[in-house]
């Protein structure tokens, strides 16, 4: 295929003088087609909005790469540069690690002479008086200044003030805006306590376990219990007999039925998933856990990820390739439904109006402060407004955040428990939550939260006493499904839509979506989990490490399908219907630079529903999505 049809094959039908933008950069970097959508793709996530494929915007997208390539190759010069000698140097004598196993953590030895006195003297240029003053202090759960042997991380760069925000309380996107606002706080309100009822649906002591503490043979266990527990639900979801399933890996010269886990065999974090590296692996009873490379050339399109449990018609005349001809559509798993009786009661506490309901994701400060004038700025609304329930998911206090790292933040010494953080917790988010008194709050962890001793996914709720929470707030796992009232939420912290968007190998075609965000949340509802890529993508991809206890996954499976999924993202703010669900992505309340987004969402009671159906053993859908509005609005 020539180049010009290749892009227009990734890009679409495009005008000649923006092909030809794209076609120099093909020239330039000597990259496919392929690589340079990629590259596309990336761009349009870190502009952070949908960014339309016009001649401003290519432009924009060249200069963009360009920049991006000079630093690459600066890169590679200064290291190309250093002296051989200094690649090996000797560091028993002189390293306070001797097989660097701490990766730096502990200090280098003291040397004396010139040396160090120019250690003094680097040190000098950042250490901070607060780190001077705290080093010496009993702390707890965490150091407050960096040792001299860390590595500073590079200072952020100059944020938008909060103050100088763009478009303040604009209205981003709307779900269902015919469902009119009504006005906060409703006539009458006292409190959530007679309108709200909170019960959840996991068992929340069981995420109390010991953290990354597993052992691979559970772990495959888990992993081979998932795909025989598809198989089982495809057979249902089809009426397919057992005769009909055969093992990927052997010889298939007849269609048969297939069943396993995609998986990659790219090894190299750089490089991304393509549909040459895409493999089944069976079950280790039907499958034997063996391997078998997809070929999907007979599809008309498709949309796969690693870790994703897939059902083909396919054939294998060789027993080395897996010709798919079909791709099976996934079962259907149960949804949310009450009795009239249920919803009878639902409707009495309701009488004073819908239930409302604030949602927010973290980070809440950016990068170059931690003043959280973001949050500040959300609960004044939310006192002002007074809605039945507020959703905040982590990180409060984030690890990644480059102040949090070094310890360059001041603390009232006058309670000071000898827990830094959690007195930085306390003094910045419990005393915002405080002036909530009117409201259910719910608090959702973060594998980045630096207040939380769980530090893997999925993971137990933060701990009241430490933080000092007041009583209307309720901490919750992390992912979680509960249900206010009759409505069934599903909440987790972990950005699933962006990894998969990384991960995602797709082929434009008859029935694939071509909404990113639409698409991402149909893997999740499909799969019936709320993590379901594997392995998960590392920190040198995302910028953070993302702990996956593979033992205890199985918490993360939907006991019943949401009416309401809260999946918060870097991806751009939105709410959609997705197979029946309404999905929520919040967007972050503050980015690195600047101030970010919230959701708000108000939903009418179940007086239509019960208006169809009065039969008193009838299990009665909730269609939330014909019953509730969510709005996307800038803070």
């Amino acid at each position: 295929m020539a180049a010009n049809e290749e892009l227009v094959d990734k890009f679409g039908d495009l005008p000649d003088e923006i092909m030809t933008e794209l076609q120099s950069m093909l020239t330039l970097y000597r990259i496919d087609a392929e690589e340079l959508f990629f590259k596309w793709e990336e761009y349009c996530l870190k502009m952070g909005e949908d960014v339309k494929t016009d001649l401003k915007n290519v432009r924009a997208f060249k200069q963009d790469t360009r920049e991006q390539f000079e630093i690459e190759m600066r890169s590679k010069s200064k290291t190309s540069q250093t002296p051989a000698g200094r690649g090996a140097q000797r560091t028993v004598k002189n390293a306070g690690d001797m097989f660097n196993m701490l990766d730096n953590l502990a200090p280098a030895t003291p040397r004396t002479g010139q040396s160090a006195a120019k250690r003094k003297l680097d040190k000098a240029s950042y250490e901070t008086p607060l780190a001077e003053r705290t080093s010496r202090l009993a702390v707890g759960s965490s150091p407050v200044g960096p040792p001299s042997a860390f590595k500073l991380p590079a200072s952020p760069a100059a944020s938008i003030p909060f103050r100088s925000r763009i478009d303040p309380g604009k209205v981003m996107e709307v779900l269902n805006d015919q469902i009119e606002i009504p006005t906060l706080p409703l006539d009458g309100y006292d409190s959530f306590k007679s309108r709200v009822e909170l019960i959840t649906n996991v068992l929340v002591p069981r995420f109390s376990y010991k953290p990354m503490y597993q052992k691979l043979t559970e772990a495959s266990q888990y992993l081979d219990d998932r795909i025989n527990d598809y198989t089982d639900a495809i057979q249902q979801e089809h009426s397919l007999p057992d005769e009909d399933f055969c093992n990927p890996s052997a010889k298939l010269p007849e269609e048969v039925v297939v069943v396993g886990r995609i998986v990659s065999d790219v090894m190299d974090s750089q490089k991304r998933t393509n549909e040459a590296s895409l493999l089944l692996e069976g079950s280790r009873g039907k499958g034997e856990g063996k391997r078998v490379r997809l070929d999907l050339s007979a599809l008309k399109g498709y949309a796969l990820f690693p870790g994703m449990l897939a059902a083909f018609k396919a054939i294998n005349p060789t027993g080395d390739k897996l010709l798919v001809k079909s791709v099976l559509s996934p079962p259907r798993y149960p949804e949310a439904a009450s009795k009239v009786q249920e919803l009878e009661k639902e409707m009495e506490k309701l009488m004073l109006g819908n239930l409302n309901v604030f949602m927010a994701a973290g980070p809440y400060t950016p990068d170059d402060n931690l003043d959280f004038e973001g949050l500040t700025e959300l609960v004044d609304k939310i006192v002002e407004k007074v809605p039945d329930v507020v959703f905040l998911t982590g990180p409060f206090i984030d690890t990644e955040h480059p102040k949090v790292k070094l310890g360059d933040f001041e603390i009232d010494m006058t309670n000071f428990s000898g827990y830094v953080l959690e007195d930085l917790f306390k003094e910045k988010i419990t005393s915002q939550l405080k002036r909530i008194t009117k409201s259910l709050v719910i608090l959702i962890p973060s594998t980045r939260d630096a207040v939380s001793k769980h530090v893997s996914y999925p993971q137990e709720p933060l701990q009241r006493k430490l933080l000092g929470l007041p009583t209307n707030v309720r901490l919750l796992p992390n992912p979680c499904v509960l249900s206010i009232n009759e409505v069934v939420f599903g909440i987790s912290s972990l950005d699933i839509l962006f990894h998969l968007s990384m991960q995602e190998v797709k082929s434009a075609g008859k029935g694939i979506e071509t909404n990113t965000f639409h698409r991402m949340v149909d893997h999740v509802i499909s799969q019936n989990h709320f993590y379901p890529l594997f392995p998960p993508p590392e920190k040198s991809q995302v910028g953070y490490t993302i702990p996956l206890d593979v033992v205890w996954l199985e918490l993360c499976e939907f006991p019943v399908k949401p009416d309401v999924l809260i999946l918060p993202s870097t991806l751009p703010g939105s709410a959609r219907v997705v197979n029946g669900a309404v999905t929520i992505n919040p967007g972050f309340l503050s980015t690195k630079r600047q101030s970010g987004t919230y959701a708000f969402m108000t939903v009418e009671s179940p007086g239509e529903i019960l208006d169809s159906n009065r039969d008193p053993e009838a299990d009665l859908k909730h269609r939330i999505y014909n019953r509730a509005r969510v709005e996307i609005r800038r803070i």
